[in-house]
């Protein structure tokens, strides 16, 4: 099955294509959780602090169908 990938902010430097680009689609197997989906792409976990599936927050053990589009985005911070 495949899915949508995005990377908001410096997180998307891990993409595969590089910097300056934020999504990719992914095939995945079917069973496979947010968690292992984030492993699978050696993100370090203090880069984000949200994940929402479908525009939606979500825990990461929520199983991914088929045309979820997942999104991380990272923490921010201003004054």
């Amino acid at each position: 099955m495949e899915i949508e990938i995005r990377l908001w902010g410096s997180i998307s430097y891990y993409l595969p294509e590089g910097r300056g680009k934020f999504a990719l689609k992914k095939s995945v197997e079917p069973g496979t959780t947010v968690q292992k989906l984030v492993e699978e792409l050696n993100l370090p976990k203090e880069l984000y602090f949200l994940i929402t599936v479908n525009g939606k927050s979500i825990e990461s053990e929520y199983t991914l169908q088929d045309g979820d589009e997942v999104a991380l985005f990272q923490p921010t911070s201003g004054g």
